[in-house]
């Protein structure tokens, strides 16, 4: 079998399984079982929209925790825990609804964003792929975001571990323990949000296994290729996603700790770096596939350019100019932009940045607001 027909074969199957939705994340799965269970009790027979399914599954989630919690006689001690944190009893139930809106909204999404990565490679990509080594990277890679055994094991041991940590911290704070009943809402709350960082591992990964990829772009000036645009718009999206939760976690935080800017600050600082991170792995991904197809590019040119010094035809005024025209191309070739870093992505790295100081601005409003107001 021939490496031609390796590679043809390698695409139409894995363009067949995409297709088919071979490959779920332990969202999908999920989601779907609550589709079902939600027209089953509605009669509906459309599929309902992620908005609604959000909303479903964050009000039965906090009835039940709530529940349990009026069972047991535990609804003084969560009122107790809301005061702690500066809260009042209805403000205190407002805050966890959100808690939980805010964790199963970041799972859909970052699935949702997942789930067009999978579509951009079964539409685009995978007629671009040049070698089967890189097909089988990603292969590889669909088989750990889609594992779901593995995540469903990390959901369950980091919702049980976080969970528990989480009510150690505020049991101290608070000097009793905070219910069983809160504890069981805990560690829900912490299985969703141990199942989003199981996701963005995998989104994390995504960009290291870009450096070894082979894709054909336009070959010269491969960073201004249709296709190396659209890939790049999907992983700033993920930026952005990660700069967004931190401006979420930075309001949040610099509310419970009012007073202290400059833990408020560091906290930014902090926060920077998920983003930074995140950012450089992108580009270091993306400029990987863009110098492989330059020096693709190149070494082809060369071949030509050594197959017509063989001849020795120097005195040949065709092979010297043939020559000379590959040389042209060569070096233009060579000069093309070894990334896919522009203005408009540097614009987009600066304004992910901004959004953490934005927050922790907006949580000190009244400060900045009495720094306005001093007069001279």
């Amino acid at each position: 079998m021939t490496t031609n027909t390796a590679l043809i074969e390698k695409r139409e199957e894995l363009k067949r399984r995409l297709a088919a939705g071979e490959y779920k994340t332990l969202a999908d799965v999920f989601l779907a079982w609550t589709n079902r269970v939600i027209q089953k009790l509605t009669r509906q027979t459309k599929p309902l929209p992620l908005w609604l399914m959000t909303v479903f599954l964050s009000l039965t989630i906090s009835l039940i925790a709530f529940g349990a919690s009026y069972v047991v006689g535990g609804l003084t001690k969560f009122r107790n825990v809301a005061e702690t944190f500066g809260f009042g009893y209805g403000l205190g139930v407002l805050s966890w609804i959100s808690l939980v809106v805010l964790h199963i909204t970041a799972v859909i999404i970052i699935n949702q964003s997942i789930g067009r990565i999978f579509v951009l490679w079964r539409d685009d990509i995978l007629d671009a792929s040049e070698s089967v080594t890189s097909l089988q990277e990603f292969e590889d890679w669909l088989g750990k975001a889609c594992n779901l055994r593995l995540h469903f094991l990390v959901a369950i041991f980091g919702g049980l571990l976080g969970g528990l940590f989480g009510v150690a911290s505020i049991s101290t704070l608070l000097g009793a323990f905070v219910g069983y009943a809160t504890t069981f809402g805990f560690i829900i709350l912490n299985m969703f949000s141990a199942a989003f960082y199981y996701q963005l591992a995998m989104v994390i990964l995504l960009p290291m296994i870009l450096r070894r990829y082979d894709l054909k772009l336009f070959a010269a000036d491969p960073a201004t290729s249709e296709l190396l645009s659209r890939l790049s718009g999907e992983l700033g999206f993920f930026v952005y996603f990660i700069a967004f939760f931190s401006a979420l976690i930075t309001l949040a935080m610099t509310t419970l700790i009012r007073g202290s800017q400059v833990i408020g600050i560091a906290l930014v600082l902090g926060l920077w770096l998920p983003i930074i991170a995140m950012f450089v792995l992108n580009q270091t991904g993306l400029s990987s596939i863009i110098r492989r197809a330059k020096w693709k590019t190149l070494n082809e040119i060369q071949a030509k350019v050594e197959t017509l010094q063989e001849e020795e035809n120097f005195g040949n005024q065709e092979t010297m100019d043939a020559i000379k025209r590959l040389m042209d191309y060569h070096d233009r070739v060579k000069a093309t932009r070894d990334s896919a870093l522009d203005f408009r992505t540097y614009l987009s790295f600066i304004n992910s940045l901004l959004l953490p100081l934005l927050a922790f601005i907006l949580g000190n409003l009244d400060l900045v607001l009495n720094l306005f107001a001093r007069k001279p």
